[in-house]
């Protein structure tokens, strides 16, 4: 009898442990969705003996390195590199906000190199919700490409011109670039892009040029008119 007792205490034992370890299994399942642990590695250049400034830059590298990583699972290669500088300005570019913590484990100097073997968590649901916003959904760009009409004033300073258009092509969503029109100090050219002229607009706004000066002289439906200015 006390055999049997023995034997079914166990059992329930047994029970309960495994029924404990479901509910474990599923609350760690369902934090899993929300969260990642990747291990990363960051490296940063050690300025004369200012070790401690290097080795925080090699843990920020490899912070943004694990975002970068955690990005690239939710997106197809092709849409991270089409919108690599949208998501490197507002994505790579402040990786705290979607680290939720992380350790150092192991570290070494070397050449000149501070590099950090770190494992962080990332909040891989907080990212989709902002590629999500972003306009970035399966792989696919949600907006829809739309032909925009730029015409480009002091086109006639063919360097210049050859800089712009360079710039041009780098804009995350434009995705062809073709010649309309051209004239002695004007060429139109007619962009194939993913958002509107307004859109545009205010991306070619965001880039710098070392010598020119670019002004939106106007802007419509479908159509943008720049300026070109030398400093």
């Amino acid at each position: 009898m006390k055999q049997a007792f023995s034997t079914a205490g166990k059992l329930l034992v047994l029970l309960i442990g495994i029924w404990v370890w479901m509910l474990g299994s599923g609350a760690y399942a369902q934090k899993a969705e929300d969260t990642r642990t990747l291990v990363v590695i960051g490296s940063a250049a050690v300025q004369g003996s200012n070790v401690t400034a290097a080795r925080d830059a090699a843990i920020a590298s490899s912070l943004m390195n694990a975002v970068a990583l955690a990005a690239m699972d939710i997106l197809s290669p092709e849409v991270f590199s089409e919108n690599f500088k949208k998501l490197n300005e507002l994505l790579l570019n402040r990786p705290d906000a979607y680290i939720q913590d992380f350790k150092v484990l192991s570290e070494a100097v070397a050449s000149k190199q501070h590099r950090v073997v770190v494992q962080a968590t990332v909040a891989v649901k907080q990212i989709g919700s902002y590629l999500a916003g972003a306009g970035l959904v399966g792989g696919k760009a949600a907006t829809a490409s739309h032909p925009v009409a730029l015409t480009v004033e002091g086109s006639g300073n063919l360097a210049n011109f050859v800089k712009f258009r360079r710039e041009l092509g780098g804009i995350s969503g434009v995705e062809g670039i073709q010649v309309r029109d051209m004239k002695s100090n004007e060429t139109t050219l007619l962009i194939t892009y993913r958002g509107t002229a307004q859109d545009l607009a205010a991306a070619l706004m965001q880039q710098t040029f070392d010598s020119f000066e670019l002004t939106v002289a106007a802007v419509g439906e479908g159509a943008l008119r720049v300026a070109l200015a030398p400093k």
